[in-house]
């Protein structure tokens, strides 16, 4: 039997993956509504996640040295952490920042508390006092989750993740316009692009 080698390059768009678990989850969360909120939760983390990524594409096709050590690059000062990521990415699409209570910006830094809560979770003690009638049964159960996810704001998340990453993109594709894979839109489009080529194994 001869064998064949083939060598594939290419690059795959992460952040549309991304998107894409945000749109399945509300989807699913209103046509299962029981168990929704897990849903719910799972699409407004995975909104941060597409958004960041998203942030990590345009970076390195504008930005392509800082992005190369994009780590050490965003662990000093003044482009620390997340924060900085977002502020360097305005920079360079020449956007100012806006103010961090209003929409669509204000849900970006919702979903960061949101996934900080998640990633660094630990028990939480609590304690309330609830005024209610002898008649009624009060609820005993308290999570900090509930606080924040809802349907509501899971379809907030991604309508303002999805308005805030295209303000982004339209700044964006006039230094990009020679890149045939950036696409018109932030999160649709090619998924991925990639060839091959083959030779006999030797």
């Amino acid at each position: 039997m001869t064998k064949a080698r083939t060598l594939v390059e290419g690059e795959r768009f992460l952040h549309k993956d991304l998107w894409r678990v945000v749109e399945r989850q509300l989807e699913h969360a209103v046509v299962t509504p029981r168990g929704a909120f897990y849903d719910d939760l799972v699409a407004m983390v995975f909104a941060l996640h597409a958004l960041e990524a998203y942030l990590n594409f345009v970076g390195e096709r504008i930005a392509p040295d800082i992005w190369k050590d994009e780590r050490e690059y965003f662990r000093r000062e003044p482009y620390r952490g997340f924060d900085g990521k977002v502020r360097k990415v305005f920079d360079l699409v020449g956007i100012a920042e806006t103010a961090r209570d209003v929409r669509p910006y204000s849900t970006v830094w919702l979903l960061k508390d949101l996934r900080d809560l998640i990633a660094h979770a630990k028990p939480m003690r609590f304690g309330s006092v609830i005024e209610h009638s002898f008649d009624e049964e009060p609820s005993l159960l308290h999570s900090p989750l509930r606080e924040v996810v809802t349907h509501e704001n899971a379809e907030r998340a991604r309508d303002d993740i999805k308005a805030f990453t295209e303000a982004i993109h339209a700044a964006a594709i006039p230094k990009v316009k020679d890149d045939i894979w950036f696409g018109p839109t932030a999160f649709g489009g090619t998924f991925q692009y990639s060839s091959g080529h083959t030779t006999l194994a030797t």
